[in-house]
């Protein structure tokens, strides 16, 4: 017995020994994790966000537009920087490159031409609705009346129009009753489309009103994210002129020839650029860093730099990525695996992340986190001073996230962290305007990072000399932290519900 008694006592002392160097070895590993962060962090530098961002946002990348040359550059340059660093390329077939397809056009790609005289868009003729292209060669002009057809009523009795533009006057004969809405433009070109006709040219009441009207879509080039499934116009060409116009046309109609050329389309590319750097025991799981690269492109002829809006934010990922980088070439890379994302498409409508998360290159239920960052390197005009960032979302879906921000903060940052965006009631709803909202529509927990909006923001005088490094460098530090706890944490994120 007096055995046993002396076996449990050197047990149960044993097990307090273990218990006390267990916790012992908890405080040295979180020490030495805190230890290798800060050499890392430190290694975050505003001359080195300076230096590319001064390359970014100057005027050789033409406002970095989606799909646009400018865009094009500037995925090289990001590509080429990520190389330098030595992440691996996160996209498929070892490329940094994930592309995707857009639809662009060009609204003033539409020409007439009268007996071979070029007539001039906005002065003598617009158009209205979704044309698609189309080329009409010397074609037949042919007058009909209004362009009705209703009950005993028609303007094309009498007359054939198959392969013939068609001349009808706007509006609706005021003799007659009519119930069927022909004031209704798309109306017209149906019934002269069924009719055989191969164009359709209107004689407009108010025609200066009208080209006041439209000028802003025709002078502005437009795109959309390409949708395969999406039906294209089926529209004749829709043409409106004026009085004017209209007297010289049907003066010579029987001896007249028009050409028309619809040349509005255009397919284009642009693309998300992504590094990735393996995990060591937890890689399956993914830590995601986004900023958008792209911009505005041109204002009136002025480039405009986006040096802030979001010049600032992909400069961040980029310091991000090489100072774990770093990491990883010492030994210490993080448990997790991160990829370092730069989307396009933003401006547009948030495309290149939405394109991602509709085509993932790594498992989305596996994605822990997305920390966003846009817009961080100016003061708005509700504060009066610099030490402060506004985060957004991050309590949404994960309270871990929010509790890891506001620790990591207040130990090695100490910003006055900025709610007033994250409240649901705000009426800015920047929580649904970057690129983390389509991650957090998946569920996957979000940090947005922000400055707020200046008196440059969307315009062309949004210059790199404007931009606070010092704040920038202080941000991307509470980023690198943030990512740093959650990439290398026992256990993941714990989810709240998805909002």
């Amino acid at each position: 017995m007096k055995y046993l008694a002396t076996l449990l006592v050197f047990i149960v002392f044993s097990c307090s020994l273990t218990k006390k160097h267990s916790k012992v070895n908890d405080v040295k590993l979180e020490a030495l994790l805190s230890s290798n962060s800060n050499v890392y962090a430190s290694s975050i530098r505003k001359e080195d966000l300076n230096k590319d961002l001064s390359i970014l946002a100057s005027d050789e990348y033409e406002g970095r537009e989606t799909a646009r040359p400018g865009q094009k550059k500037a995925a090289k340059f990001i590509s080429e920087r990520f190389k330098e660093i030595g992440i691996e390329p996160g996209a498929k077939n070892g490329s940094f490159l994930q592309t995707f397809p857009v639809d662009a056009k060009n609204a003033a790609n539409v020409f007439i031409e009268l007996n071979g005289i070029k007539w001039n868009l906005l002065e003598q003729f617009y158009y209205v609705g979704d044309l698609k292209d189309t080329l009409l060669i010397d074609k037949e002009l042919i007058f009909a009346g209004f362009g009705i057809e209703e009950g005993n009523y028609s303007d094309y009795s009498n007359i054939n129009v198959k392969n013939k533009v068609v001349i009808i006057n706007e509006g609706v004969p005021d003799l007659i009753d009519l119930t069927g809405g022909w004031d209704n433009w798309r109306k017209k070109v149906e019934l002269a489309k069924n009719k055989g006709a191969v164009g359709i040219i209107t004689i407009k009441k108010n025609f200066t009103e009208g080209v006041e009207r439209i000028a802003g879509y025709i002078e502005n080039p437009n795109m959309q994210m390409h949708n395969p499934g999406r039906k294209k116009s089926e529209l004749i060409p829709n043409l409106f002129i004026s009085d004017s116009a209209a007297k010289t046309i049907l003066s010579e109609i029987n001896e007249s020839k028009v050409s028309i050329k619809v040349d509005i389309q255009e397919e284009l590319t642009s693309d998300n650029v992504l590094g990735y750097i393996e995990g060591t025991d937890l890689k399956e799981e993914l830590v995601v860093i986004t900023a958008h690269y792209d911009h505005l492109g041109y204002d009136n002829g002025e480039v405009c730099n986006g040096a802030d809006d979001d010049g600032s934010g992909t400069v961040s990922v980029i310091e991000l990525a090489e100072a774990f980088q770093k990491a990883k070439n010492d030994g210490h890379g993080p448990r997790r695996s991160i990829l370092f994302m730069t989307v396009s498409g933003e401006e547009k409508g948030l495309w290149g992340s939405k394109y991602y998360i509709d085509n993932p290159i790594y498992s989305i239920e596996n994605t822990v986190v997305d920390l966003n960052i846009d817009m961080i390197g100016r003061r708005d005009d509700e504060h009066d001073y610099d030490n402060y960032i506004y985060l957004i979302g991050a309590d949404r879906i994960s309270m871990d996230l929010h509790l890891i921000s506001e620790k990591v903060n207040k130990k090695y940052i100490n910003f006055d962290i900025d709610y007033t965006y994250n409240d649901r009631k705000d009426p800015n709803q920047f929580y649904y305007r970057s690129d983390h909202y389509n991650f957090a529509k998946k569920g996957v927990p979000v940090v947005f990072y922000f400055s707020g909006v200046h008196k440059d923001y969307h315009k062309p005088t949004d210059d790199v000399d404007k931009i606070n490094f010092d704040k920038v460098q202080k941000t991307v530090r509470l980023v690198f932290y943030t990512a740093w706890e959650i990439a290398n944490r026992d256990q993941r994120l714990r989810m709240n519900g998805i909002d």
